[in-house]
């Protein structure tokens, strides 16, 4: 058994970020969008959240098939060595234990692919002929019988690479974040790998029925504009992380910055909360109320601690700032005064210092 094993699930999520067509900018300046979708009500976790794709980590994720598939389609081994490097922090979740078949970078890479196609149909593949850093949606073939049989079991996802003679692709889901439910959430939490992956397209959607209620390829802004004025409920680590992607408009300059980004590593981000006279906050790293040495299980003993203070009084007493104060279900305000974490894009922007209303 894995670390962490009884005390969450592991998943993995994808940022699929596509170029408007003939890339054209809309009213806002953004030539790309974002694919997310709404959880149905039957969902046990964030029902009726809107999310990227994404689930639980499953055991064909970490099939030995796998790497016979890859040596069948000549991957070096070099190659697949590649997908794990990084220079910076590593959460657990990356890490590869003995009782792993695959690396870890590769089979959550892989469960970030499956679970994509089977939520919403988009097979992301690599592209052979063209190093660019875009992915392929390739859906010429019987995309529904093939998204109900791996959504259902029936089948494994290896084997629709394996008839299709395409290679998932490792290589251009590009290391994002990890995210771990906070320890309220006692009943169900997950530690989450969330990787961007770009196609120069807009690729076709199948949603799959009892998971998605509906799906939309929008802009961050218009994203975020939809959950502020409450026609949407952004789940937390969706909000910040298209609150990151506002600040860039320009697709090629978001996959350059992904590109560059990928292996620089992941800080885990797990929001400890504080009650506070009118709202709660979620603390980050990097944040003076972030408890030192946290462990991500031990409850926050001092939750209630400033239960009589504003969160403008919490956020004045401190030097360094990184959290969110929740001021109800569609009122968030970020703040952010310190540097970028592992050279990530800062949540108020590049410049940073100051404060950004949803």
């Amino acid at each position: 058994m894995r670390k962490y094993a009884k005390y969450w699930r592991d998943s993995a999520s994808l940022i699929v970020v596509a170029r408007n067509q003939n890339n054209k900018p809309d009213e806002h300046g953004y030539n790309y969008k974002v694919l997310v979708f709404k959880r149905t009500e039957n969902t046990s976790f964030l029902p009726n959240h809107i999310v990227f794709p994404g689930g639980s980590f499953d055991p064909q994720d970490d099939s030995a098939e796998w790497l016979r598939l890859f040596a069948a389609q000549g991957i070096s081994q070099e190659a697949l060595q590649s997908v794990s490097a990084s220079s910076g922090p590593r959460p657990y979740i990356f890490c590869t234990t003995d009782s792993d078949r695959l690396d870890r970078n590769v089979s959550l890479r892989l469960c970030a692919l499956r679970e994509c196609f089977e939520e919403l149909g988009v097979l992301l593949v690599a592209n052979k002929t063209n190093d660019d850093g875009f992915s392929r949606a390739p859906s010429r073939f019987d995309v529904r019988t093939w998204q109900k049989d791996i959504h259902d079991g029936r089948k494994e996802m290896r084997v629709l690479y394996e008839q299709l003679q395409e290679t998932p692709d490792l290589w251009g889901l590009y290391e994002w974040s990890t995210w771990i439910t906070p320890t309220h959430f006692r009943r169900k939490r997950f530690e989450t790998a969330f990787f961007l992956a770009a196609l120069n397209e807009v690729p076709p959607v199948y949603p799959e029925s009892h998971e998605v209620e509906e799906y939309m390829w929008q802009s961050p802004k218009d994203l975020l504009s939809a959950h502020s004025e409450g026609n949407l409920w952004l789940a937390p680590p969706q909000a910040y992380e298209l609150h990151r992607l506002s600040h860039v408009k320009d697709f090629d300059v978001l996959v350059r910055f992904a590109k560059a980004r990928n292996r620089l590593g992941s800080t885990a981000f797990c929001p400890v909360a504080f009650n506070a006279a009118d709202g709660f906050i979620g603390v980050l790293p990097g944040d003076d109320l972030y408890p030192e040495n946290f462990d991500f299980i031990t409850d926050n003993e001092e939750m209630n601690k400033y239960g009589e203070l504003t969160m403008q009084q919490l956020a004045e007493m401190a030097r360094n700032l990184h959290r969110v104060e929740h001021h109800g279900l569609h009122s968030q305000t970020y703040l952010h005064n310190g540097p970028t974490i592992d050279q990530h894009l800062h949540v108020l922007g590049r410049n940073g210092g100051g404060l950004s209303k949803l």
